[in-house]
C-alpha cells in the first residue's frame, strides 16, 4: 500500500513539474466533447453548427460524442459530434438520435468454395441522449444493441481474434451495453469536471497506440467503428486559455489494465484503495504540440507516456512513446528441458515480464493538392513493442493454450495487431476525388516486420442517399504462411513437426476478406 502511494504521489508530482504539454492536431479537443473553452487552433476547421433544430445529414459511425477523431482522420469521413450541433440557447434542449449500422463479412480461404466461407454478419443501433438544460450543464447517455443472426459461437481460430477466421453458429444472439453515461459541468467556470462512463483517447498513433491507457482492451487498427465501451472516471480539465495549454487529473473507477482475480474473474474497483489517478498535461510551442502523461493504479505498475506532433517542410511528423516497467499480461514461453511427450503446459509457461518494456510509435503523412477543391494523403507508421514476441514460433501456442482447460490467463492469447516486437503502416487517402464528392477511398497497408506476413485493405465508402453510407472492404492476407496476418494450415504437420498433443490443430488459410455495410444517423 505503501508502495502504491509513493507511485502515486511521484505520478503527481512529475506532471506537477513538467511543462504542461500541448495537444496532437488529430486529437479530439475538450471543447468539441464537451463545450469547454476553445483549444488552441489547428489546420483543420470545425464543422460549422447547423441551424438549431436541424440534425446534419450524417454523422460518424462513432456516433455524436465518439472522441475517435484518429479513426475519423484515418478513414476520412469526419462528422459533427453532438456538442458541435447542439447550441446551448435552442429551446429543445434535449437531443434523442444513434445510428443503425448493418455489416456482413466473409472470408475467403484457401480450398473452400464460397458456399463454406464463413458469415459474420453483426447488425449494431446506438441510441443517445443529449440533454443541455443550460450552458453549463450537460448530460449524455449512449446505449448499444448488437445483434448477430449468424450466431455468436466461435471456431478455435475464430474465439482468439485470428483474421480471416469464422465462427460456427450457436443461433442468433444479442447483447446490450451501456457505452456511456456521464454528466459534464464546470467550477467557476475555470475547471470543467466530466464524471461517469466515457471515452479519452491520449497518443497520436493512427495504426498503434501504445499510450491509449485509458481503455483496458486495444482497438483494432482498421475497425471502422470502435466498440470498445467506455471506461467510468472523474476528469477534471484546467485549460490555461491564454496559451492554449491544458491539465487533466482523473479518477479511475474501473481497473483500467484488464486485471484478473487470483480465480479468472475480472478485476473491480471496489475498495477506495482501488481507485486508480492519471494526469495528462499539454502544450503548444510554436509549431510543436507536445504531451506527458501518467496512470497508476493497485495492482498495476505506473505507466507514464510521451507524445507529440510538429510540421517538417512539407510533412506532418508525429511520435507516441509508451515507458513502462514490465506489462500486465503475461507472455507464453517454452521451458527449457521439456519435451513433445509432456504435458503442454509443462512444455509452456506463463513468465510475468520484468525490467523496462517500452514501445514506440512514429509517423509521416504529406498531402497533395492536386486540384483547386481535391487532395490526396499519404502516411506511414512504424511500431516497436519490447514486449511482443520476435518470432513467429510461438504463434500456435497463442492460438490454443490460452483455450484449454486450466489455461491461468486468457489475456496471452493470439490478439492479431499487437503480437510482433515490430510492424509497419502505409495508407493512402483518397475523399471526394474529382466530381465523386459522395465517395471516399482509403488503402491501408499493415505488415509484421518480425515476421514478414502482411493486410492490405481497401475501403470504399459512397452516401448513396442523403441519409444513407454505403460501406465495403477488401482486404488481402500475404507474406509467411503461419506469419500473424496469414496464419493457417495444419499447425505440426505443415509446420515441420511443431505440434500440440494429442492431435494437430488444422486452421483455414485466410486469402482475402470482404466487407459490406450500410450505416444510417438517427
Amino acid at each position: 500500500m505503501a508502495a502504491m502511494t509513493a507511485a502515486r504521489a511521484t505520478l503527481l508530482a512529475t506532471l506537477a513539474a513538467l511543462p504542461l504539454l500541448g495537444q496532437a492536431q488529430d486529437r479530439p479537443s475538450e471543447a468539441d466533447l464537451f463545450g469547454g473553452p476553445a483549444a488552441p487552433p489547428s489546420d483543420a476547421s470545425p464543422a460549422e453548427p447547423p441551424a438549431a433544430g436541424k440534425r446534419p445529414p450524417a454523422t460518424t459511425p462513432d456516433g455524436p460524442v465518439s472522441g475517435d477523431a484518429r479513426g475519423d482522420a484515418l478513414l476520412g469521413e469526419p462528422g459533427a459530434r453532438a456538442s458541435e450541433v447542439i447550441s446551448g440557447d435552442r429551446e429543445d434542449w434535449l437531443e434523442l438520435g444513434g445510428l443503425a449500422y448493418l455489416r456482413a463479412f466473409t472470408t475467403w480461404t484457401r480450398g473452400d468454395t464460397p458456399s463454406g466461407w464463413m458469415l459474420s454478419d453483426p447488425s449494431l443501433l446506438d441510441v443517445y441522449l443529449d440533454a443541455r438544460p443550460g450552458d453549463r450543464v450537460r448530460a449524455y447517455a449512449l446505449g448499444r444493441l448488437t445483434h448477430t443472426p449468424s450466431g455468436g459461437g466461435a471456431s478455435l481460430a475464430g474465439f482468439s481474434g485470428l483474421p480471416g477466421a469464422g465462427t460456427t453458429s450457436t443461433g442468433p444472439t444479442t447483447r446490450a451495453l451501456l457505452d456511456q453515461f456521464w454528466v459534464n459541468f464546470d467550477a467557476g467556470r475555470a475547471v470543467f469536471v466530466t464524471a461517469g462512463k466515457q471515452h479519452v483517447k491520449w497518443g497520436t498513433g493512427r495504426f498503434w497506440n501504445p499510450t491509449d491507457y485509458l481503455h483496458p482492451t486495444r482497438r483494432d487498427p482498421l475497425t471502422r467503428y470502435d466498440e470498445r465501451s467506455g471506461v467510468t472516471m472523474v476528469k477534471a480539465h484546467l485549460p490555461w486559455e491564454k496559451r492554449g495549454w491544458n491539465l487533466y487529473g482523473i479518477a479511475l473507477l474501473e481497473d483500467v489494465a484488464g486485471g484478473t482475480q487470483p480465480d479468472g474473474s475480472a478485476r473491480t474497483v471496489s475498495k477506495l484503495g482501488d481507485v486508480g489517478v492519471a494526469g495528462r498535461a499539454e502544450v503548444v510551442l510554436g509549431g510543436v504540440e507536445l504531451a506527458a502523461d501518467g496512470v497508476a493504479q493497485r495492482g498495476h505498475r505506473p505507466r507514464f507516456g510521451l507524445d507529440g506532433s510538429f510540421p517538417l517542410g512539407d510533412f506532418d511528423l508525429r511520435f507516441e512513446v509508451a515507458l513502462r516497467s514490465g506489462r500486465d499480461t503475461p507472455r507464453w514461453e517454452r521451458v527449457p528441458g521439456t519435451t513433445r511427450a509432456d504435458d503442454v503446459f509443462k512444455q509452456y509457461r506463463l513468465k510475468p515480464l520484468d525490467g523496462l518494456t517500452p514501445a514506440a510509435v512514429v509517423g509521416a503523412e504529406w498531402s497533395w493538392k492536386y486540384s483547386d477543391q481535391d487532395t490526396l494523403t499519404i502516411g506511414g507508421e512504424y511500431a516497436y513493442d519490447a514486449s511482443g514476441y520476435d518470432s513467429a514460433g510461438i504463434y500456435p501456442y497463442l492460438l490454443v493454450l490460452p483455450l484449454l482447460p486450466g489455461s491461468p490467463d486468457r489475456r496471452a492469447a493470439f490478439t492479431p495487431f499487437y503480437l510482433a516486437r515490430q510492424y509497419a503502416g502505409l495508407y493512402l487517402h483518397l475523399p471526394a476525388p474529382g466530381s465523386w464528392n459522395d465517395t471516399t477511398v482509403t488503402l491501408s497497408a499493415l505488415g509484421s516486420i518480425t515476421d514478414g506476413s502482411a493486410l492490405v485493405r481497401v475501403d470504399h465508402s459512397v452516401v448513396i442517399d442523403t441519409y444513407l453510407r454505403l460501406e465495403t472492404f477488401v482486404a488481402g492476407h500475404v507474406g509467411h504462411q503461419f506469419g500473424e496476418f496469414r496464419f493457417g494450415g495444419t499447425v505440426g504437420k505443415d509446420q515441420g513437426g511443431i505440434g500440440l498433443p494429442p492431435v494437430d490443430v488444422a486452421v483455414p488459410v485466410p486469402i482475402l476478406d470482404l466487407g459490406v455495410a450500410l450505416r444510417v444517423s438517427l
